[in-house]
C-alpha cells in the first residue's frame, strides 16, 4: 500500500494533521471494527487490516515531517473547537473524558474510538432520561414518556455492555483505571434509573420524613449531573456550584440512613449515594484532562 492510497482510505489529504489522522481513524474504527459487525466478521476484519495499515503509513509519514506545519495544526484545532457548537449535547463532556484516555504513554486510537462509541450510548441514554424528566417516577408511565424511558434504559444498558467488553482492549494502567471509573458511573446510573418506587400518600410519618430527605438529596444530585453533562437542559446551576450541590445531596441522602434507619427508603438512598460517589470520580477524571 502506498502513502497516497493510505490517505485515500482514511479520507485525508497530504496536508492533514496528526489530530485529523487520529480523528479519522477513530471514526472508521467505530464503523468497521469486528465488534460492531457481528454478521460480517470476515469483511470487517479485512477492512480493519487495511485501515490499520493505512493509519501506520500516514502516522509515520507525518512524524517524519512530511505533514502539516504548526500553523495548520492550530487551524485544525480551531476547526474542531468551532464544530463543537453543532455536536451532540454531551459532546464536550465526552471529549473531556476521552482526552483523559489520551494521556496514556502510548495512546491506542482503536481503544479510544471504541470507548467513544460506548460512552456516546451511555450519555445519549442519560440525556433522554433528563430531557423527558424521567427521574420523576410518576412520569415514566405516561404516553410517549413510557417509550422514552425504555429507550433511555436500553441505551445506557447497551453502553455498559460495550464498556465491559473493552476491558481486554485496555493495554495501559491509565486506560484500565479510567475505563473502570466511567464504567462504574454508567452502572451506578443504570441502577438509579431502574428505581421504580414512589411515595404513597398516607405513609407513616417516619417514611414521610425519610422521603423528603431522599427526594431533596436525589434532586440535588440530578441537578449537578444535568448541569455538568448537559448544561442546556438546566438553566439554573446548583447554588454555590457543583461541589456545593453534591455536598447537599450527600448530606440529605446520608440523613435517610442515619436519622431514618427504620424507614423503607434505605435501599434507594444507598443506590443514590453510590451514584454520587461514582459521579464524583468521573468529575475527577474529567479534571485530569
Amino acid at each position: 500500500m502506498t502513502v497516497q492510497t493510505a490517505f485515500r482510505i482514511l479520507r485525508l489529504t497530504p496536508s492533514s494533521s496528526q489530530k485529523e489522522l487520529v480523528t479519522s481513524y477513530r471514526r472508521m474504527v467505530k464503523r468497521y471494527h469486528p465488534d460492531y459487525n457481528a454478521e460480517r466478521k470476515e469483511w470487517s476484519h479485512n477492512a480493519m487490516t487495511k485501515i490499520n495499515l493505512a493509519y501506520e503509513l500516514v502516522r509515520i509519514h507525518l512524524q517524519n515531517g512530511n505533514g502539516t506545519s504548526a500553523t495548520s495544526e492550530h487551524q485544525a484545532a480551531d476547526a474542531a473547537a468551532g464544530s463543537r457548537s453543532s455536536a451532540p449535547p454531551h459532546q464536550q463532556f465526552q471529549d473531556d473524558v476521552s482526552e483523559g484516555f489520551s494521556q496514556a504513554p502510548a495512546e491506542d486510537p482503536a481503544f479510544v474510538a471504541l470507548f467513544d462509541r460506548a460512552a456516546d450510548s451511555v450519555l445519549t441514554g442519560i440525556y433522554t432520561y433528563y430531557q423527558y424528566g424521567l427521574q420523576n417516577v410518576y412520569l415514566r408511565h405516561e404516553g410517549v414518556r413510557r417509550f422514552r424511558y425504555r429507550s433511555a434504559v436500553k441505551r445506557v444498558q447497551d453502553g455498559v455492555h460495550q464498556l465491559q467488553e473493552l476491558e481486554h482492549y485496555a493495554t495501559s494502567e491509565l486506560h484500565r483505571t479510567q475505563l473502570n471509573v466511567f464504567t462504574g458511573f454508567a452502572l451506578a446510573f443504570l441502577q438509579s434509573m431502574r428505581i421504580e418506587r414512589y411515595h404513597e400518600a398516607g405513609s407513616a410519618r417516619a417514611d414521610n420524613a425519610a422521603y423528603r430527605r431522599y427526594s431533596s438529596g436525589s434532586a440535588a444530585l440530578d441537578q449537578v449531573i444535568r448541569a455538568e453533562l448537559f448544561h442546556e437542559l438546566d438553566d439554573s446551576p446548583p447554588p454555590g456550584g457543583s461541589a456545593a450541590g453534591l455536598k447537599v445531596g450527600y448530606h440529605e441522602l446520608m440523613a435517610v440512613l442515619v436519622k431514618h434507619s427504620s424507614s423503607d427508603w434505605i435501599a434507594e438512598a444507598v443506590v443514590k449515594l453510590h451514584l454520587l460517589e461514582m459521579f464524583t470520580r468521573v468529575r475527577a477524571l474529567r479534571a485530569q484532562k
